[in-house]
């Protein structure tokens, strides 16, 4: 085989490996989208995104209500005064001159408000459907057991690093608790690899989160 078949042999070699990735990327991301907590998760979005609608459209119509002005009232009708006598008024005394408006008015100084409304941070949706995505992994750290469950799992997340820390790991309607060996190799799954998260903006601490995810 000369050079030039080895090079298209490997030009397809590539492309091949590039369909089969694209491939596997398909079917881990409908397996990631036929999970109970994910169409859950998508199902409150749909709600929120509705009772937002629904809030604005009312606020819009409370709006225009207010700002429709009151029909005007019917002009009086005008009686004129008799003419009365006119008396030489005396003259007043000169008026003293009024203070300057920068005298009379002091500044006051405005309060500072804050909003303390808390958000949820931009990255969290991504987090977690790749934490989603490690399910098979995590069964695999509970062979034996007769009927699936689910884990809640409590961590702290540097957005910036991907990295997660300061774990908290809770079995969720299935009674006992995790083994030294599973709580090893559930750590060890939802570490490693990172998480590749956008934070939109640096964190000054690790955002602390907590899931729930089945198995």
């Amino acid at each position: 085989m000369n050079p030039r078949e080895l090079r298209r042999e490997l030009r397809q070699r590539q492309k091949e490996l590039r369909r089969s990735v694209e491939h596997m990327k398909r079917a881990a991301r409908e397996r990631v989208e036929q999970l109970p907590s994910v169409q859950r998760e998508k199902r409150r979005r749909r709600v929120r995104r509705a009772v937002t609608l629904a809030a604005l459209l009312l606020l819009a119509m409370l709006v225009r209500c207010e700002c429709q002005p009151p029909p005007a009232p019917p002009p009086e009708p005008v009686v004129k005064p008799a003419p009365a006598e006119v008396k030489p008024k005396k003259p007043e005394p000169p008026a003293s001159k009024p203070k300057a408006l920068s005298e009379r008015m002091k500044r006051q100084r405005r309060g500072s408000y804050q909003n303390e409304a808390q958000t949820s941070p931009s990255w969290l949706d991504d987090f977690r459907l790749q934490v989603a995505a490690r399910s098979p992994r995590l069964a695999q750290c509970f062979s034996g057991t007769e009927r699936p469950g689910a884990l809640r799992w409590t961590a702290a997340v540097n957005a910036a690093s991907g990295s997660v820390s300061d774990h908290a790991l809770e079995l969720v309607g299935m009674g006992g608790e995790l083994s030294g060996k599973q709580r090893d190799c559930v750590q060890g799954v939802l570490s490693s690899p990172g998480y590749r998260l956008k934070p939109e903006q640096q964190q000054d601490l690790p955002g602390r989160v907590s899931i729930v995810i089945e198995f």
